[in-house]
């Protein structure tokens, strides 16, 4: 059985240490259980194709982009000012240690290659909806999977297993979190549960996550720990690369702000007379640590295994990360975490017996213990873990036995979800444009009230009715036609749709295929509609968007002028009676 394991690693915006470890170490425990499992080498629905080795530029041209875009209210001008803020912080951020990024990066791949097995090919949320990557069994993998990316998307289909081509082929959920989030919308909620209930083994990372499944599901779903928690201490001590400094405080934060562990950080440091190295994603207004009577070491190009060595030979280790909390107590260090919006980090806390490790930014660092004692917590994790275990292996058992049994009953549930997508929809005039690069067709006047009209860059004119719905039942009716012109009539039309962020086309056959916006080399196998006969079903499990692009054939009018020939044989036989 060929495994396909899906999640947060190569593509995490931040180049986060955590995303390829516990990646890694999830890959790495099935493979030791001779187990076929390769990662889908998947970009998320929200990755924007940020170029992660320098991201500064990305991060200029989403400033510039921003401060361009128009902003028809004073709350849309607000979101649009602290969006721009937002941009100039990170481009700043990043641009700063630009080299250091470049090697960090550089750093990051080269684990990638020597560690881990990816596909071939790059998929994403769209493509899977139409390319099978030829697995037999899915697992989603841990980490913060399981959120709604709004406002622009729902849920990641991919990481929900959700997509096409995971369709009759078992499927396992093991540590996904929600992160900071509270409980669901009910729109929201209605689709995660949907999702669920083609999932045939779910755990959860945090308790309270997996409670609200069982409460909204009737499920049973175990709390598992996180993938770096099912090797011990001599796996990564094997992993680590030692630093060059000693006597440390660790400094690592990320994402929120972050004031409160910079300050205990320089504070604890300052008490014990030790260096401060700070191993953050970039220079961070609300993380600057300026205070002149403590040694401090930034460094921004370090490795993920360079990231452990400086975790297993910290004298403390301050941060409030979720994995900064996992490997302190894998390797022993004494670590203390600030508080943090979301249940992640309280949860590990509480499950493990550490809850005396959190402060308050009130808190003296005099009372923040120089020791602490890991005897319970290291019993309490070897229970974890064999529980963890016992959940995935079963899981395990249980989808080979099932691979390649997917019933009618579940295709037919599937094909009926589909049919119960809807999507707004839009007729473009196609490209029938004149010798000056201006449309050759027009809309009448008496037919514009109620539409909504855009003239292209190509010249081309759409035209859409606001509110109007279509439904993927195949019931649906096009048209009529509201473009005119005097040198064409309307021979039908082509359907082009997006999924996500790609557009694909309708072909003859009733199979859909990635194309660009025109898909001109495509031309001959597109599926052509008859105006005003019925949209037929799209076969995928999303639909945001479709443009029904028009086909015209030219209209020959007869004409009462004399051609060129004739004017020519006049002339001649005028001249020829002289």
């Amino acid at each position: 059985m060929k495994i396909g394991l899906i999640g947060i690693n190569r593509y995490a915006d931040y180049l986060n240490f955590a995303c390829n470890l516990h990646a890694f170490a999830f890959q790495q425990y099935l493979t030791n259980r001779s187990y076929d499992a390769t990662f889908v080498d998947y970009k998320p629905v929200h990755f924007e194709n940020m170029d992660l080795r320098e991201p500064a530029k990305f991060a200029e041209a989403k400033y510039r982009s921003t401060i361009a875009a128009k902003a028809n209210s004073p709350a849309a001008v607000k979101q649009r000012n602290a969006d721009a803020r937002r941009w100039t912080e990170v481009a700043m951020g990043y641009r700063a240690p630009t080299e250091e990024r470049k090697a960090r990066y550089d750093k990051f791949e080269a684990f990638i290659s020597e560690n881990m097995g990816f596909t071939a090919e790059v998929y994403d949320s769209d493509l899977l909806e139409v390319e099978d990557p030829g697995i037999d069994c899915y697992i989603c993998v841990t980490a913060v999977i399981w959120q709604p990316w709004l406002p622009d998307y729902s849920f990641d289909r991919g990481y929900m297993l959700g997509s096409k081509a995971f369709e009759g082929k078992p499927k396992i959920a093991y540590a996904p979190s929600r992160g900071a989030r509270s409980d669901f919308e009910p729109e929201s909620a209605k689709e995660f549960f949907n999702y669920l209930e083609d999932i045939d083994s779910i755990s959860a990372r945090e308790r309270d996550f997996s409670q609200y499944i069982e409460e909204n599901t009737g499920r049973t779903v175990p709390t598992v720990v996180d993938p770096v928690l099912l090797h011990d201490q001599e796996f990564w001590t094997k992993v680590a690369i030692p630093p060059p400094e000693q006597k440390y405080v660790l400094l690592y934060y990320v994402m929120e702000r972050s004031t409160d562990t910079v300050a205990k950080a320089v504070e604890y440091a300052k008490a014990h007379s030790l260096t401060v190295v700070e191993l953050s994603d970039r220079p961070l207004p609300h993380g600057k640590l300026t205070d002149p009577g403590v040694r401090h070491v930034p460094r921004y190009d370090v490795s993920a295994e360079e990231w452990l060595g400086y975790i297993a030979h910290a004298d403390a280790v301050f941060t409030n990360s979720f994995h900064g909390c996992c490997f302190s107590l894998i390797f022993d260090t004494l670590f203390f975490v600030c508080r943090r919006n979301g249940n992640k980090v309280p949860n590990f806390l509480s499950e493990f017996s550490l809850t005396s490790q959190q402060f308050s930014p009130e808190d003296s660092v005099a009372n923040l213990g120089d020791t602490v004692d890991f005897t319970r917590a290291r019993t309490h994790l070897d229970n974890r873990r064999r529980q963890s275990e016992e959940f995935l292996l079963t899981a395990l058992h249980e989808a080979e036995a099932s691979t390649g049994t997917s019933s009618t009953a579940d295709r037919s549930r599937l094909e009926a979800r589909r049919r119960e997508i809807t999507y707004t929809t839009h007729f473009h005039s196609g490209a029938l444009v004149n010798s000056s690069n201006t449309t050759a067709v027009g809309i009448s006047e008496n037919h514009q009230q109620g539409l909504k009209v855009k003239k292209l860059k190509s010249g081309a004119l759409e035209y859409s009715t606001p509110g109007s719905i279509n439904s993927n039942d195949g019931t649906g009716t096009m048209g009529p036609n509201l473009f005119q012109t005097p040198t064409h009539r309307l021979a039908g039309w082509t359907l082009r749709f997006r999924i996500d962020n790609r557009w694909f086309w309708l072909l003859n056959d009733g199979t859909v295929i990635h194309g660009d916006t025109k898909g001109a080399d495509l031309d001959y196998r597109k599926m052509v509609l008859d105006d005003g006969g019925r949209i037929p079903h799209v076969p995928v499990n999303s639909v945001s968007s479709a443009v029904f692009v028009a086909r015209w054939r030219k209209v020959y009018i007869e004409t009462s002028k004399p051609s060129v020939k004739s004017k020519f044989v006049e002339l001649k036989n005028k001249f020829s009676t002289r």
